[in-house]
């Protein structure tokens, strides 16, 4: 089901040299985990097509056989270079990974209210080890196994790679009741150095207690053209009554390999509301899983993919209505010109339990050339009989009728494609509820759209 044998060696052998000097490498349970993630990994080698959830992304035969796992790095990054990717004019807690170490030259946390720890993997292994000893291990596959009574702990190669290789990240945790005045900022630049391209493996965790309420911006950007591989896990674990923001930005560079997994876990009355923007790197995915655990809870999942060249971009999502009374609305939509490729798997699964449960999924696709593809999957799967859900999806070109109806205005053909995909990507972007965050990704969407020839 993966890549060769020669290849997982490579990083089991890899991980072997370096296993001691990985932070918190002194804590048995961070050891015995990391242990058993390298050993998921070598069962399964890279995933490719064969794999059902990977149909559309074959890492097997996309990935350097031989990486070279990058390294912190102070060579050619300066804030200056940073400013275009900050929330403006916004204050707000600001935080600079580069190859996925933390660099606090580069970062403006500010002053951090009471019940806010805002802090590097690194720091967190040291201070406040038994945080993490609650979330890290708890990544589930919600199989058929786990429906029958098993609680079998299945993470997927790239989860398991991450899991046994990262060296840092931020941990962000809110005690009962706070509430953020501004946006916590994470930005993860790659940094190729040496003359094989280089993967990192970056690690968020945010924990967001009873009440508590945050907008966190993730922001994953390269540096130049070289190819180079970020494998990111992000942890968002919500609160009874906590509501996150949880807004992501893959920009990488042109030659990027982008691998973003995100994992959600909803306590009762809770809300999360998340949103991905993607118009960097040459093959990128980006996944979520959200577990509605608590009743009544409540999330919002919506994504924009831009893709124009020979760009890979692959959204793969998986929503579990586990208690009763959970919401749920899901969409995506794409942009496809040139010879690029856009994929969307979405399933939603409502658990026998969830009754009462309502769920709405919608993937549209526009494709602006002949040789622009698009794959479309939103699956539902209702295991009981008092729910309300609905799923949907389209792929189809620019509206022929509208356009010629803006042309015989006098609207130059330019403009009038310009117009009919803003209001088809805007749609999306204008239902963003942080004005800052909003203006951000506007702005993204403006220079993306300027540069179509």
């Amino acid at each position: 089901m993966g890549a060769s044998k020669h290849t997982s060696d490579v990083y089991v052998d890899r991980f072997d040299e370096i296993r001691d000097r990985l932070p918190g490498a002194g804590l048995p349970w961070l050891k015995n985990l990391r242990s058993g993630a390298i050993e998921r990994f070598a069962d399964c080698g890279l995933p490719n097509s064969r794999v059902e959830e990977w149909k559309y992304t074959n890492l097997s035969r996309i990935l350097d056989p031989q990486p070279v796992l990058a390294g912190p790095s102070l060579n050619g990054v300066h804030r200056a270079s940073l400013k275009q990717y900050y929330l403006d004019p916004t204050p707000c807690h600001r935080m600079v990974f580069v190859n996925s170490y933390y660099r606090p030259d580069l970062s403006d946390t500010g002053v951090l209210p009471v019940g806010l720890t805002l802090c590097s993997l690194e720091a967190a292994l040291a201070d406040r080890p038994e945080l993490l000893e609650a979330h890290w291990g708890i990544l589930h596959d919600l199989s058929e196994d786990r429906l029958s009574g098993k609680n079998d702990l299945k993470p997927h190669a790239m989860i398991a790679l991450n899991t046994a290789f990262a060296a840092g990240g931020a941990v962000i945790h809110l005690d009962h009741n706070v509430s953020l005045d501004g946006p916590i900022h994470l930005i993860y630049l790659t940094v190729r150095e040496g003359g094989r391209p280089e993967i990192s493996h970056p690690r968020t965790l945010v924990v967001a207690e009873a009440g508590a309420h945050a907008t966190v911006f993730e922001t994953f950007i390269g540096n130049g053209d070289d190819a180079h591989c970020c494998n990111a896990l992000t942890q968002v674990s919500v609160g009874l009554g906590a509501r996150v923001c949880h807004y992501k930005h893959q920009g990488e560079a042109p030659n990027g390999t982008h691998i973003g997994s995100s994992h959600i876990c909803l306590a009762k009355n809770s809300t999360y509301n998340g949103f991905v923007f993607s118009d960097g790197a040459l093959v990128s995915r980006n996944e979520i899983r959200v577990q509605l655990e608590g009743e009544n809870a409540d999330c919002s999942l919506d994504g924009i993919y831009l893709a124009r060249g020979n760009q890979h971009m692959d959204n793969w999502t998986r929503i579990d209505h586990m208690a009763p009374l959970g919401k749920t609305r899901e969409v995506y939509k794409g942009v496809i010109d040139g010879a690029a490729h856009g994929s969307f798997q979405g399933k939603i699964r409502v658990w026998p339990d969830a009754i009462q449960s309502d769920a709405r999924q919608l993937n549209k696709n526009l494709l602006l050339s002949d040789r622009a593809e698009a794959a479309s999957k939103p699956e539902l799967e209702i295991l009981n009989d008092d729910v309300q859900c609905a799923h949907g999806s389209t792929v189809g070109d620019l509206d022929e009728e509208t356009l010629f109806y803006l042309r015989s205005r006098g609207v130059g053909e330019t403009v009038a494609r310009n117009l009919l995909i803003d209001a088809f990507v805007g749609e999306v972007i204008n239902n963003l509820a942080d004005v800052p965050v909003r203006k951000y990704f506007r702005n993204l969407f403006n220079q993306w759209l300027s540069e179509a020839t």
